[in-house]
């Protein structure tokens, strides 16, 4: 009887095999907006998500990130976005964030709801399918935000639908955040569930 011996499995092999395994892959962001104050809160709230954090100081860095991770990884599966926030958007330096439309004062930094759908369109921004994206920002829902926001993304945006707090135990928070009133879901452009009651966990 005669044995062969296995192909040796080298280093580089490794590598090659582990480089092919996740190019077509996702990634998972949590965003800690910079520019209007409470970063630290923001940023740690994001790496207690586990997930890849990133902080980006305007709208415009937030779709370059975004278009950078498509082009890295294939796709965004899930974002969680840390933020001061107000019925146009997302805050980040003033004037400078991601919001539905343009208003006045935004500077030349902002970006907007309509620019991410134009970036999925073209391929340079992808959501993983049933992606899901959660705002954790104050009074999102009375202009329409999140409701936009899911159709460009073609997915599942959670948002509160007024002020928001995170709950304290043990002088830490729990990765629950409190809605004064409640929080929502939106689905591909619809309001989906209205109420999902006033806890929403983050982590």
């Amino acid at each position: 009887m005669i044995f062969f011996a296995a192909p040796l499995r080298t280093p580089e092999r490794e590598v090659k095999a582990i480089s092919t395994f996740r190019r077509a892959s996702f990634v998972d962001l949590a965003v800690s907006a910079q520019g209007y104050g409470d970063e630290p809160a923001f940023d740690h709230r994001a790496r207690m998500t586990r997930t890849t954090v990133i902080k980006p100081h305007h709208g415009k860095e937030f779709l370059e990130i975004l278009a950078a991770y498509t082009r890295t990884h294939g796709a965004v599966r899930h974002v969680r976005i840390f933020s001061h926030a107000y019925p146009r958007g997302v805050i980040m330096t003033n004037m400078s964030g991601f919001y539905h439309s343009p208003g006045t004062g935004d500077t030349a930094l902002a970006a907007y709801v309509p620019e991410l759908a134009e970036a999925v369109t073209r391929g340079e921004i992808a959501f993983a399918r049933n992606c899901t994206i959660q705002l954790f920002g104050c009074n999102l829902t009375s202009e329409g935000f999140p409701l936009k926001l899911s159709a460009a993304a073609g997915g599942m945006v959670i948002a509160p639908t007024a002020g928001i707090y995170p709950e304290i135990a043990g002088g830490r928070e729990t990765g629950v955040f409190i809605a004064v009133t409640r929080w929502q879901k939106f689905v591909n452009g619809t309001l989906a569930v209205p109420n999902l009651g006033r806890r929403w966990r983050a982590w």
